[in-house]
């Protein structure tokens, strides 16, 4: 082991960065691919072993029709694939479903990949205890998650968990830092290999471009490092003459210098499950085998579940553990903004009462007797008040100086952990002031106030020297897979303990807070704080109760929806879609602050995603405003009969029919009635589902009214009834503005070959919309990320429709939606705000599109824009 403080070498060589691992032309030799033309199944390409899989040799199989390697009913299974234009990640077809001959299990996947659909196949394993019921592996992973008692246990039960189902040598929870780097977390191993835990990984050893395919794919699975590529033959599609995109390819070939990597390591084989939280790539689960190692599809499909349960449970965690947090930092702050009322010096009220400022926000790690160091000091019309360890008066005066400019372009808010790399003059006072946040409570005259925190003198253990050596080959330098992983110690100063999410906004609620108190320093302030720390304290508790009530209720959905499912992909879509359903019902709650939601509100917010089902729907009722608690069952109930109608009701054909109709009752409750007409033949199912128990049962438990379900010959009919205590607010105005009672009858008809304005400026978030473009066979205009020139494309193009985002890195896009209602073109905004009062007046109205998306009502929604008349 060396002990030294390394300086990483600058140096900008990026092969890993730009090797282009989504093409690779190949794939693992153990399985075997076929690339099909949608429109007649033919065989465009094929690699692989599919003699051994499917009993043809290659050449057998190339500009050949599949209908002599399939079965008639396994024919019409893919021609359906085909049909399905959001089928962008693999879906698993386990064996039988697939299989070509008697006596080979065969396991199989298909997506698709510019409107050709990829199949991929390997050898199933019939003998697995988990081959017919993968699920039950998956519940036998997750048991005791519920009784982690913190963030560390949860992750090394996983890595127990899944070493245990999976049978790898070595398992590792993998987290990625701030700056890129991996930290090994959790571990779980075989008794004779060396520990990994607590390592940090440089960021270099996973790439950018496999960061963003382990967001698209959760897992990945190399089964031996040492092996022969299968190439795709031919290399290129025939039909476009370009190479076959595999970013969601299950087999798809591994990159060289990742392959060497593993060899210096020793590994010979991997499977990596990917943490996605919030949309992000929190880390990874990363498993090593020192043999090779082919885990079964269907075993994979379970690991598969298993990361998308475990990411839900480490995000549910961290937010729960902001929640807290913020609720003790609110608390603090009211009992701050109370002890202001009484005096005239708001820089000694914060620094000599209790609590203090640094009781609001700490200073960074704990001393021998037990208080934070760290210090603030509070700079108000060039008079400065202390508390803690500071830097001197002079220093803290040359700071501020300093600050008033290059805080000019900021929120009124600033943080750093290091604050002499940005500002010089610091290395002077790093031991006390390493770490700085800040908040301008005015510009004129600069009063500010700014928390310290000392230097923290960290030292990380390295595997291997974090620096890779640069080598010289055929290609000219580049930087290698290092072959080194021999540990080192890595000192870090000049840092400090990073400030947290919840402290910058707790910094900035007190800005907030104090500029009420500078300009309104009345003696009604006092008694109005004090009724808002009332109010707060009740809306936290309810907040508590509601946040731990979703998530129960989404647990007993997990539970419910995993029992009634036929397979492991409709456990996974009902489960999707069950989970928007609740999450459309509170958007719709938040709108209103929690008071109630129209009845009409929550139909139109249901049945919009059928806005294209050939159906027609047909609403009239009077007014009503439901409870909570009411509005949330009603919803669950509604998309449980809309999803049964686009399955196999109404929506499902030409000319089906819902009305759906609603009166008060003599009682003072509600009676609401679903009508389906014009579908296919309805026969009375043999088994009452989940769906069916959760409309009866959860209307009746819940809310104390009830549902009764009649399937007529001619359609479905549902009545339900709700009691007087489930409506908050009552007129006898009727519905005036139903949905139509035909779908489809546009007033303008949909452009041949629409053209979309993008201004969006995440990356990840305009690929999924180009992407949706692509398989439309829609033309992106653009895009454009910054607001200069998404203004210069609305003057100058030509185009159906727009999507703007709100948010441009800080520059709203307002002006760009003031040229398209020049010009009369029809356009929605795309945010994840809060609907309710983002947009600025003269914008009210213009319709929002809430992120992130579900591709399907995006289409939907665009579509209607685009054969929406245009405006003179």
């Amino acid at each position: 082991m060396t002990d030294r403080t390394l300086k990483r070498d600058q140096v900008d060589l990026t092969n890993c960065d730009r090797e282009p691992i989504h093409i690779p032309g190949a794939i693992l030799p153990h399985g075997a691919m076929l690339v099909l033309e949608s429109g007649t199944l033919h065989v465009l390409q094929a690699a692989g072993d599919t003699l051994a899989l499917l009993g043809r040799p290659i050449d057998a199989l190339l500009d050949r029709p599949v209908d002599t390697l399939f079965s008639e009913g396994q024919i019409n299974h893919l021609q359906a694939l085909c049909n399905e234009s959001d089928l962008v990640k693999p879906r698993h077809l386990l064996d039988p479903l697939l299989r070509v001959m008697p006596d080979r299990p065969l396991d199989a996947s298909a997506h698709r990949v510019d409107g050709n659909l990829i199949i991929e196949f390997e050898a199933g394993e019939p003998g697995d205890p988990f081959f017919t019921d993968p699920l039950s592996a998956v519940q036998l992973m997750v048991e005791g998650f519920g009784v982690a008692t913190s963030l560390s246990a949860l992750c090394q039960m996983a890595t127990a968990s899944v070493r245990r189902m999976a049978r790898y040598d070595r398992v590792m929870v993998y987290r990625f830092m701030a700056d890129g780097s991996g930290w090994v977390i959790a571990e779980s191993r075989a008794p004779e290999l060396a520990p990994f835990l607590d390592l940090h990984y440089p960021a270099a050893d996973i790439p950018q471009q496999a960061r963003a395919l382990y967001l698209k794919s959760w897992l990945r699975l190399i089964t031996q490092v040492d092996y022969d590529p299968a190439p795709l033959t031919p290399a290129l599609n025939p039909l476009t003459g370009k190479p076959l995109d595999m970013s969601f390819a299950i087999l798809r070939d591994v990159s060289p210098i990742h392959r060497e990597y593993l060899r210096n390591m020793g590994i010979d084989a991997s499977m990596s499950i990917s943490i996605i939280v919030d949309g992000k790539l929190w880390g990874l689960i990363a498993c090593h085998n020192n043999s090779p190692r082919l885990l079964p599809r269907h075993l994979r499909a379970a690991c598969e579940l298993f990361g998308s349960i475990f990411s839900l449970q480490i995000e549910a965690r961290e937010k729960s553990e902001q929640f807290e947090t913020r609720l003790a930092s609110r608390k603090i702050l009211q009992e701050l903004m109370l002890n202001l009322a009484g005096v005239g010096d708001y820089a000694f009220g914060l620094t000599q009462q209790t609590p203090n400022l640094l009781d609001y926000i700490h200073g960074g790690d704990i001393a021998l007797d037990g208080a934070h160091n760290g210090g603030v000091a509070v700079c108000v019309e060039g008079e400065i008040t202390f508390l803690g360890v500071t830097p001197d008066r002079t220093q803290i005066t040359e700071l501020t100086e300093w600050l008033t400019s290059y805080m000019v372009e900021t929120e009124g808010t600033f943080a750093t952990d290091r604050l002499s790399e940005i500002y010089p003059p610091a290395q002077a006072f790093t031991e006390v002031a390493s770490g700085l946040l800040v908040i301008a409570v005015s510009r004129d005259p600069a009063d500010f106030i700014l928390w310290f925190r000392p230097e923290l003198v960290e030292t990380a253990l390295w595997a291997g020297d974090p620096a890779k050596p640069m080598t010289t080959g055929p290609d000219g330098d580049r930087l290698s897979p290092r072959k080194s992983f021999e540990v080192w110690k890595h000192t870090v100063r000049g840092r400090a303990l990073p400030w947290t999410s919840a402290e910058t906004d707790s910094a900035f609620d007190l800005r907030i807070s104090l500029l009420h108190v500078v300009l309104r320093r009345i003696e009604a302030a006092s008694r109005e704080r004090q009724a808002a720390h009332d109010r707060d304290k009740l809306l936290m508790a309810e907040l508590d109760h509601r946040v731990k009530n979703t998530l129960a209720n989404i647990q007993a959905l997990v539970t419910l929806s995993s029992r009634s499912a036929e397979s492991l992909t409709s456990f996974v879509e009902g489960l999707d879609k069950r989970i928007h359903s609740m999450a459309k019902a509170h958007n719709l709650l938040t709108q209103s602050r929690w008071e109630g939601v129209s009845v009409e509100g929550l139909l139109r917010q249901e049945i919009e995603a059928y806005g294209h089902a050939p159906g027609g729907v047909a609403m009239s009722g009077v007014h009503v405003v439901l409870t909570p608690k009411s509005a949330l069952s009603l919803s669950l109930a509604l998309h449980e009969l809309a999803t049964n109608a686009g399955k196999y009701g109404a929506f499902s054909v030409v000319g089906g029919r819902v009305d759906v109709t609603w009166q008060l009752r003599e009682d003072g409750g509600l009676g609401l009635s679903w009508t389906e007409s014009g579908g296919p033949p309805v026969k009375p199912p043999t088994q009452r589902g989940f769906g069916s128990n959760l409309i009866e049962r959860a209307l009746a438990l819940e809310t104390g009214g009830g549902a009764t379900i009649r399937y007529e010959p001619g359609g479905v009919i549902c009545d339900i009834i709700l009691p007087k205590s489930s409506l908050v607010e009552l007129t006898t105005i009727p519905v005036a503005k139903p949905l139509t009672a035909t779908r489809g009858d546009a007033t303008r008809a949909m452009p041949e070959h629409p053209r979309l304005l993008v201004v969006e400026d995440s990356f990840l978030v305009l690929l999924t919309v180009e992407g949706m473009c692509e398989d439309l066979g829609w033309q992106v205009i653009g895009p454009a990320t910054r607001l200069d020139k998404a203004i210069a494309l609305a003057k100058a193009e030509t185009f159906d429709a727009a999507l703007l985002d709100i948010n441009l890195d800080g520059e709203m896009s307002w002006a760009v939606a003031e040229v398209l209602n020049e010009r009369g073109i029809p356009f929605a905004f795309s945010s994840g705000y809060d609907q309710s009062n983002v947009l600025p007046d003269y914008l009210a109205g213009s319709e929002i599109i809430a992120k992130p998306y579900r591709i399907e009502e995006l289409t939907n929604r665009l579509r209607e824009m685009m054969m929406r008349p245009r405006l003179p």
